[in-house]
């Protein structure tokens, strides 16, 4: 058992010899290490320096600066001194990153003005212009279908009328002559402006036109009416002088003879 927590002690003493490090703390390495990056460069701070009253201090000070006077006794060398290669790169770099900044911002107002003026005079878009969805295009949306709107609620004979009377082909024509335009104004690239008043001009000649197509449906509907009216009264006429109805003649001599019975 002794034996044992020996073996163990030793063991525990010899790792910790072998693991133990002694700190090294050199002012010369330090100084040196400053001066390298941007921290210091204190010309009494290049150490080891010579004393003549120690004269052992002769030794370390030959070996370090004697063959590198000039590195000593020469200019600032650190890259990040304030007019340093390094500090130089820097500046520039930040000077090239302002200027890229500059461009990306110029680059990007171009870009966004030629999407603007795209989105204003081009007509593939057209269809996205809030005052069009919003406005124009349901009122305008009749023009998309123009025969089906056309007789609504209208009775056949009405319609028949109004297609012998040569009144649907004139309003076809005049419907199909504003969808004409109207698919020209939403696929032509001019100005958002001009193309919103060509809409507006558009809508105006549409309620013009379909108020006046409303118009003589009604009156066809009279004109239907009285059309019906006339032919009932010719067929109760006609069934009124029918084919037993007197000749002239016989009316005159029936009246003759009236006359003749009437006197005293």
């Amino acid at each position: 058992m002794k034996k044992s927590i020996y073996l163990l002690l030793f063991f525990a003493g010899g790792s910790y010899s072998c693991f133990g490090q002694m700190l090294i703390h050199d002012q010369a390495i330090i100084n040196q290490e400053e001066r390298m990056v941007y921290k210091q460069w204190d010309k009494s701070k290049f150490t080891p320096e010579f004393k003549w009253y120690k004269p052992s201090s002769y030794y370390a000070y030959s070996l370090t600066w004697l063959l590198h006077l000039g590195y000593k006794n020469g200019p600032d060398l650190r890259p990040l001194r304030a007019g340093g290669e390094q500090t130089q790169r820097l500046a520039l770099a930040a000077a090239m990153q302002v200027t890229n900044n500059y461009y990306k911002k110029e680059a990007d107002t171009l870009r966004n003005t030629a999407i603007a003026e795209f989105a204003n005079y081009s007509g593939t878009v057209s269809a996205a212009d809030p005052l069009y969805i919003l406005f124009y295009k349901k009122e305008l949306a009749p023009l998309d279908n123009i025969v089906g709107n056309a007789f609504v609620n209208v009775p056949a004979n009405v319609i028949q009328y109004m297609a012998e009377s040569g009144a649907y082909n004139w309003y076809l024509t005049e419907m199909n002559s504003l969808k004409e335009r109207y698919d020209n104004a939403r696929r032509v690239d001019i100005d958002r402006g001009q193309r919103i008043l060509l809409y507006h001009r558009i809508m105006l000649e549409h309620r013009k036109l379909a108020d006046n197509w409303k118009y003589k449906l009604s009156m066809a509907q009279t004109m239907v009416d009285y059309q019906a009216k006339m032919k009932n009264k010719n067929d109760k006429a006609s069934d009124y002088f029918n084919g037993s109805t007197k000749t002239e003649d016989e009316i005159m001599n029936q009246i003759l003879s009236n006359r003749k019975t009437l006197k005293p």
